[in-house]
């Protein structure tokens, strides 16, 4: 009788304990994923931030962060071989087609003028209304962002922020009824604008917010790795105190009654 009831004490606090320890486990598998899906988005607006930054041999890769941003947009990489631009990207509002942007990337130390020549080929075979050359290398005395023969130049870390706002113009713009030559008037307002001193101002702040934005998540990760190890230590704590309360009430159950002696009368 004694052997059953210690049995089924231990057994329910085993199903306490099992049951304490799978919650604290799925509380923490549940932080990790979200902490780490966070962590590889950062890394990836920081592989297009600092792509200049790392070297020879860096590479970005702009299709994969185009389609991130631009989920809703019809984006298609040119292969490898074929005539074109790198990147054809349909810019897409409420099932309209609204525009075009066409995009090459260059990761190379030295500049070349025949990359504007070869994309703006590429723009006017593909009617596009933008076109877009990612690269690290710039013309001499030129740097992050400008424009030649109609093509815009872009670091790899200006390309998104540049591209929201030329996608943003093109939405407008389609839904406007203007003449050729409106389009061309309104285009030259735009490209005026990138290329002044308030829209380089604008994408500085972007960069500065991004790098605080960074440094807050690496922190964030700290202190999460600080949580995970201390609930680790925690559930631990728990186990061995649970069995040694478990050992506890054995001793108190299993160990046997004093006999007690009658006086003689």
């Amino acid at each position: 009788m004694i052997d059953a009831r210690v049995l089924e004490v231990r057994e329910a606090m085993q199903k306490d304990k099992a049951k304490a320890i799978d919650v604290e486990q799925a509380k923490a598998f549940k932080d990790r994923q979200k902490l780490t899906q966070r962590l590889q988005a950062l890394e990836r607006q920081l592989q297009r931030k600092t792509a200049d930054e790392l070297g020879e041999g860096a590479e970005i890769d702009l299709f994969d962060a185009l389609r991130a941003e631009f989920s809703h947009d019809d984006l298609q990489r040119v292969k490898k071989g074929e005539a074109g631009a790198d990147i054809v990207h349909d810019v897409v509002q409420n099932g309209r087609n609204c525009g075009r942007i066409v995009y090459d990337s260059k990761n190379r130390a030295a500049w070349r003028n025949d990359y504007v020549t070869k994309l703006r080929k590429d723009q006017l075979a593909a009617k596009a209304d933008h076109a877009i050359l990612a690269s690290r290398a710039f013309p001499a005395g030129t740097s992050q962002l400008c424009i030649r023969d109609g093509v815009i130049l872009a670091n790899p870390a200006r390309v998104i922020p540049l591209v929201q706002m030329i996608r943003t113009h093109v939405v407008q713009i389609a839904g406007l009824r203007l003449t050729n030559e409106a389009r061309e008037q309104k285009m030259a307002k735009l490209y005026d604008f990138i290329t002044s001193d308030r829209c380089r101002q604008l994408l500085d702040q972007i960069d500065t917010l991004t790098d605080d934005l960074l440094e807050l998540e690496v922190k964030e990760k700290k202190a999460h790795d600080g949580t995970w190890r201390r609930r680790g230590e925690l559930i631990r704590a728990v186990q061995q105190t649970r069995g040694n309360l478990s050992t506890e009430i054995d001793l108190i159950v299993s160990t046997p009654e004093p006999v007690k002696l009658r006086r003689a009368k």
